[in-house]
């Protein structure tokens, strides 16, 4: 693999973040999702002050290959907020290296669980490091319906 590197989150990241939001969310989930529940996750005009706020309330690690931003995700609490990759890094092991640094740091913190709600997309590769579906739900966002999985990882089987 190429060299990958973890890094925090820092403030300046934010505007490339969010074109690789908006980027993934409208390639690679656009095999199972409508153009308009793609245009309502991810819209071209994002609220920059919510993200910034959110990014850095919660754990947030930016993965980069030869410092090219490929992909971050978010730890609040228990709960994998995001895991996004970035569409031309698909399949390379990038979100295979950020749910590890997760893992690790709940490790760390001793939680028992984590939790996430996957995307249909998202599905098989929570379901490959051990999560499991504990509901289906049926989600109302930004005025689109959505079918996404609460999922769980019993962490004390680690």
């Amino acid at each position: 693999m190429e060299d990958l590197t973890i890094l925090d989150y820092e403030e300046g990241m934010l505007d490339e973040m969010m074109q690789l939001f908006y980027d993934t969310v409208h390639t690679v989930n656009a095999r199972d999702y409508r153009k308009d529940q793609l245009n309502r996750w991810a819209p071209l005009d994002v609220d920059k002050k919510f993200w910034q706020q959110r990014l850095k309330r919660n754990v947030c690690k930016v993965a980069f290959i030869n410092n090219i931003m490929v992909g971050f995700t978010e730890l609040e609490d228990e709960h994998v907020e995001t895991m996004y990759v970035h569409k031309d890094f698909q399949r390379r092991k990038v979100a295979a290296n950020l749910i590890d640094e997760l893992l690790q740091i709940a490790s760390e913190r001793k939680y028992s669980v984590l939790t996430t709600e996957a995307s249909v997309t998202a599905k098989p590769f929570f379901e490959a490091f051990g999560f499991q579906v504990t509901r289906v739900k049926k989600k109302l966002f930004n005025g689109k319906d959505f079918t996404n999985f609460q999922m769980t990882k019993d962490l004390s089987l680690c």
